[in-house]
């Protein structure tokens, strides 16, 4: 464990965020743990509540990587807390198949802040969830409670689907600026 890590309480559960951070402070992974059991092993660690930050903030204080990982990523911060996309949805947004998008969202390294537990399948079933080891729906189905989507089992109430107009809004607000602080990344890289 780094100096630079912190650990998010997630809810009132026993579950955390670890935050990882890379050599320029940017986020690069997120861990979801027990804190009771890392707290055996670290106990001098700061917890602190999680508080989701907006899309663009997570963009500014995240490592997205400029590929079709980075684009899918982005398009997950477009889903709004309290709702859900489907992989079709996704997929239709970025031209790509819903089996892509479950393959990109499984490689999330960032999950949590990066909020791929917010995609689901089409027919409201949620799905797996790769960023928990065991009982992976489980974790999906407490997370999407936590942020008020209506879960009953293992199914999504359609009215908690997000709209795919603001779906597509959303996105292209979060690529925009996206795109624009890589630019101000490489023009300023390029002065030095």
């Amino acid at each position: 464990m780094k100096n630079s890590d912190q650990l998010w309480r997630l809810g009132k559960s026993d579950l955390g965020l670890l935050v990882h951070r890379d050599f320029k402070g940017l986020v690069d992974k997120t861990t979801i743990i027990r804190i009771s059991s890392f707290l055996r092993k670290f106990s001098n660690i700061n917890i602190t509540d999680y508080v989701e930050p907006d899309p663009l903030t997570v963009v500014r204080m995240a490592k997205i990587p400029n590929d079709n990982l980075g684009l899918v990523m982005l398009a997950i911060l477009a889903i709004p807390r309290g709702f859900v996309a489907s992989y079709s949805d996704l997929a239709e947004l970025l031209n790509m198949t819903p089996r892509l998008i479950g393959l990109f969202a499984s490689k999330n390294p960032m999950p949590v802040l990066i909020p791929c537990h917010r995609v689901i399948n089409r027919d409201g079933t949620i799905g797996g969830y790769s960023a928990w080891h065991r009982d992976g729906k489980g974790i999906k189905a407490m997370l999407l409670s936590m942020e008020n989507v209506r879960v009953n089992g293992i199914k999504v109430s359609k009215d908690n689907f997000v709209d795919s107009s603001e779906l597509k809004d959303n996105f292209y607000r979060i690529y925009n600026y996206y795109h624009s602080l890589m630019s101000e990344y490489s023009s300023s890289e390029q002065s030095e």
